[in-house]
């Protein structure tokens, strides 16, 4: 995964000064906590002057938003898969949230400073929440088409459903990020089980056979 963001100057000279303060950033964050890395320590790694660094960027936290675009790719990707992917929707899930986690943890210090960054600039939050909003789409489009086929049930707001359900996938790959160690099974188990009844509301067969496999397989092993 390349953490260079598309650059909006026009000029080679800045396109490339910006892809090496991000460059550096990068770099440092793998070992280095976002609130313990300077502009001085950027600016030294870029070969740039501090007044460089503020041309392109008000702060570190600015510097970090960029790389949202990084997380926004892959979180777009797992999406295209659990909407329009093989296979019935539980596995689409499991597949798309797989695919999700292994991509993130593969920048686990970006998703970290990222995390840090929505907290303390307002920009950053205001691009990590349009983004979550963007990714709902095509879930909420998804869900009003299984409603008007009548393959799940009618209730709340589609875009809501779908942006509730994009916050409790950042819930796990935050819990993942900061807790390497974490049930990563069990919590993929649950998450997608989460999304299943959140669309469908129930285990059926029609529209759920995996899942209705695993239910069948419980009742049966407590009789």
């Amino acid at each position: 995964m390349n953490p260079a963001a598309p650059s909006g100057s026009t000029s080679p000279r800045g396109d490339r000064r910006r892809e090496d303060i991000l460059s550096a950033l990068d770099e440092r964050l793998k070992t280095t906590a976002l609130d313990d890395i300077s502009v001085a320590d950027l600016t030294e790694a870029a070969g740039i002057t501090r007044s460089a660094f503020y041309f392109y960027f008000d702060s570190k936290a600015a510097a970090v938003s960029m790389l949202l675009v990084v997380v926004n790719k892959e979180a777009g990707e797992a999406i295209d898969i659990i909407v329009g992917g093989e296979g019935d929707f539980r596995r689409r899930v499991s597949a798309g949230l797989t695919r999700l986690i292994d991509r993130v943890l593969e920048v686990d210090h970006i998703y970290r400073a990222l995390l840090t960054a929505r907290t303390k600039h307002e920009p950053t939050r205001e691009m990590w929440d349009a983004g979550r909003r963007y990714n709902a789409g095509p879930v909420a489009d998804f869900i009003r088409a299984e409603r008007a086929a009548g393959r799940a049930p009618d209730g709340a707001d589609a875009q809501s459903l779908a942006e509730g359900l994009m916050q409790l996938n950042q819930q796990i790959l935050e819990r993942m990020v900061y807790e390497p160690e974490a049930p990563r099974d069990q919590l993929l188990a649950i998450t997608t089980d989460m999304w299943v009844r959140t669309v469908y509301g129930r285990i059926d067969p029609a529209v759920d056979p995996s899942g209705a496999t695993v239910a069948a397989l419980t009742a049966g092993s407590a009789e």
